[in-house]
């Protein structure tokens, strides 16, 4: 990973961020993509157990290699305040801390392990956020890597259509020498009579989120990349969407809902009439093809906690604050809310249980801020491609924190490691916006007896 992002060229030579990038890393982040969406999310390396998911190693190479990166460079940074990564290193601070104190105090047998690979996973996550925050140097990459996320989404959705339309899981027999399954996948489950599918994923939740995450950087290429033909643009959006409105999933259509909103405010009127014309065609497809589906999804929102999924959601918030009550500040340590205690389905109140309410307040403020640093790099962005597709991250980092309030996403490998993939790409479009900024302004130059002039 070369420097290229860092201005410290004489005056006459040209600056690093004309320079071409010597390494590319945005490489490593597609393979770290196919890792986490291509293989099932429930495999592992069997000599390594629970951390040996092919996404965590590639996120622990990636931490690696941000790591000796930093010991070898010789020349500063001079890209300003990294306000995502700021986020991103007190919520790793309140995380271990709170691991610290945990084991310091002792923690029973069945949680020292979970929150030993907890801490690793966090160092995984880490990884690859840091390599995309600060390894991405070119909005040309950035674009790369953000097509060949769709690319996946629309492979996922893809596969969730086929499970939808034939009731069959169609991964069970993917077998892997040398890895084995840590959980058994949910596969192909049924709700008011309709298949819900979850493509590679170990849950249909999970199964949501990648459809949530990669429809707002879909819309947003389509928009914009008029170098490829109508169908190449436009059908990955179609996929998507036809796949999250057939989940028969609160969670993913709620996501789906908050993405496209996301979205509005920066689509021209002639897009925003093309979105509601595909909606329309989607609800008339919905209602002429799958029968009885548009009530079947009118009514998960009006059952209310007659839903045995609403039911179990809320009565294991009792518990669940009981557990706070004894390490409120700093938490239990992450990783250690187990399952055999009670499933609470909702992230953010797992965060509360393990690391207190200085580790939610650190991972809500990480959050924030990369929707901040987005919406920022939006005003900042010289072109229509950048402006939509930081609407576009914006849109999904949110759409992927409203899922995390109906699961506990952090558990599941996929959703986990798409959540700090938006941060990291997040934190990169931030950095980008504010060099095109830096070189649309101009050189700064000294007038002698005089303060610098632009």
């Amino acid at each position: 990973m070369h420097p290229s992002y860092e201005s410290t060229t004489a005056p006459g030579k040209p600056s690093a961020l004309d320079a071409p990038e010597r390494k590319d890393v945005s490489w490593f982040v597609i393979v770290y993509l196919f890792a986490t969406c291509l293989i099932p999310s429930n495999l592992t390396i069997t000599a390594l157990g629970s951390v040996g998911r092919p996404s965590t190693l590639c996120g622990l190479l990636a931490f690696a290699w941000w790591l000796l990166y930093q010991l070898q460079r010789t020349t500063p940074t001079r890209t300003g305040t990294q306000a995502v990564r700021i986020a991103m290193v007190v919520f790793l601070a309140a995380a271990l801390t709170s691991y610290s104190l945990a084991m310091l105090h002792g923690v029973p047998d069945s949680e020292a392990s979970p929150a030993d690979s907890g801490l690793i996973r966090l160092a995984s996550w880490a990884g690859i956020f840091l390599l995309i925050n600060d390894g991405l140097t070119s909005r040309q990459t950035l674009i790369k890597v953000l097509r060949s996320f769709v690319v996946l989404g629309t492979a996922t959705a893809v596969l969730g259509l086929m499970q939808f339309a034939t009731g069959s899981s169609l991964v069970d027999w993917i077998s892997i020498p040398g890895f084995s399954a840590a959980s058994e996948l949910t596969g192909v489950q049924s709700r008011g009579g309709f298949i819900r599918a979850a493509g590679m994923a170990s849950h249909p939740l999970e199964y949501g989120v990648v459809l949530a995450a990669s429809l707002p950087i879909a819309i947003a290429l389509a928009v914009t990349d008029r170098a490829r033909g109508w169908l190449l643009r436009w059908l990955p959006v179609a996929a998507i969407s036809s796949a999250a409105v057939l989940s028969v999933s609160r969670s993913a259509l709620m996501a789906f809902g908050v993405a496209v909103l996301a979205l509005v405010p920066s689509w021209p009127k002639k897009v925003r009439r093309g979105a509601l014309l595909l909606g329309l065609v989607l609800a008339a497809g919905m209602y002429l093809l799958t029968p009885g589906m548009l009530g079947t999804l009118r009514e998960l929102f009006t059952v209310g906690t007659a839903d045995p999924s609403i039911s179990s959601r809320t009565s294991a918030y009792t518990t669940a604050f009981g557990m706070l009550a004894n390490n409120p500040v700093v938490g239990r340590g992450f990783g250690t809310f187990l399952p055999d205690y009670v499933i609470v389905d909702n992230q953010f109140l797992g965060i509360l249980v393990e690391l207190g309410f200085v580790g939610l307040a650190a991972f809500v403020a990480l959050i924030l801020c990369a929707i901040v640093c987005s919406w920022r790099a939006r005003k900042l962005a010289s072109d229509d491609q950048m402006r939509q597709v930081s609407q576009a991250v914006l849109a999904s980092i949110t759409a992927i924190a409203v899922t995390f309030a109906f699961f506990d996403g952090l558990s599941f490998a996929m959703a986990a490691s798409l959540f700090f993939f938006m941060l990291g790409i997040a934190g990169a479009l931030w950095r980008l916006a504010r060099q095109t900024d830096d070189v649309d302004a101009g050189p700064t130059y000294r007038v002698e007896g005089q303060p610098g002039k632009r």
